[in-house]
């Protein structure tokens, strides 16, 4: 191999492990193989997800863009925000969801964030929330005071998982789940944060009776001049994470057994609540089911992110194409 190929296929491979998706997850004690955006568009018949297509392991970084909401690419014919054909669960109110990512570099650094919205007549495979304000937050972790420990550590350093729980008051039905990490290498000016989003559907049972009403809709929920989304991460500053304030079982605004509404106004950005820290992570699934094999872990929180340097690596479930930046 002549060294000019080589140099052109290292940088390949290093624009390719720039950037991330969620590969597979663990609902209920069930696992889902997530949306493969390499295999499932050349797959016939097409395979039926929980997921919703995303384009691919490139981020978004127009926050005026409908791809914003569930990471499509709809000028290249690619839109997020389609229903996926299948519906997670049920899975109880409460229940922790295990979300395993592929491999995430340590210099994309940033926040994890976790919304949901409450999709009506209990269907999410017909659901599109366009420009409708129906998120509400339900997990979110960003820096560590003014250190060099992010939430998006997890992904290297445990493994290639993250979390979030559902929150107990919720009233039953079925859900959007829209995930995220935005890294902020080079968020000191916009566009310049790159927002890595995909949506997942899942069936929620239980007791509850808390429908949340203080929602936002995406796009709309972030501005550019948010200090979440413009932001130096290279200096030691405390970092605000953009968006509603965090819906919490009788903390936050909500109503019981009311509807979700499509006309509440997106809240400013709010500071890093005191529960924004990584759960401890265990997942209930024997097996994790993926196109490639997945190394087990120990659970990890954010604290223990200080004192572990590294975790087994995660396998990707398919060859990447490379992203347009990193």
């Amino acid at each position: 191999m002549s060294f000019a190929t080589f140099s052109i296929l290292a940088a390949l491979a290093a624009t390719v492990s720039a950037h991330g998706y969620v590969n597979n997850a663990s609902i209920g004690g069930v696992s889902y193989t997530g949306y493969q955006p390499y295999q499932d568009p050349y797959t016939s018949p097409l395979p039926d997800r929980i997921f919703r297509a995303i384009q691919g392991n490139g981020p978004v970084e127009d926050l005026t863009s409908i791809d914003i909401q569930c990471g499509g690419y709809t000028a290249g014919g690619i839109v997020g925000s389609s229903p996926a054909k299948l519906t997670a669960g049920p899975v109880a109110a409460g229940s922790k969801v295990d979300l395993y990512w592929t491999l995430w570099p340590e210099s994309h650094m940033g926040p994890v964030i976790t919304y949901m919205a409450l999709c009506p007549g209990g269907d999410c495979t017909t659901f599109e929330p366009e420009s409708d304000a129906v998120w509400f937050k339900v997990q979110e972790a960003g820096r560590t005071g003014t250190s060099d420990v992010w939430a998006s550590d997890a992904i290297e350093k445990a493994g290639g998982f993250l979390s979030y729980t559902i929150p107990s008051c919720l009233t039953p039905g079925s859900y959007l789940v829209r995930h995220e990490v935005i890294a902020l290498h080079a968020a000191y000016a916009y566009p310049g944060a790159q927002f890595y989003p995909s949506c997942h559907q899942i069936k929620v049972t239980g007791s509850g009776t808390t429908t949340p009403s203080s929602l936002v809709s995406f796009p709309g929920a972030y501005k550019a001049t948010d200090p979440g989304i413009t932001y130096d991460a290279y200096k030691a500053s405390a970092y605000t994470i953009p968006g509603p304030a965090l819906f919490t079982c009788g903390g936050s605004a909500g109503s019981a057994a009311s509807s979700v509404s499509s006309s509440a106004s997106a809240p400013g950005a709010t500071s890093v609540a005191s529960n924004s820290t990584i759960p401890a992570i265990t997942t209930s699934a024997a097996v994790i089911e993926t196109a490639a094999p997945i190394a087990s872990v120990a659970p990890t929180t954010l604290q223990t992110l200080v004192q572990t340097s590294s975790a087994a690596p995660v396998a990707s479930a398919a060859p990447e194409a490379a992203a347009d930046d990193c």
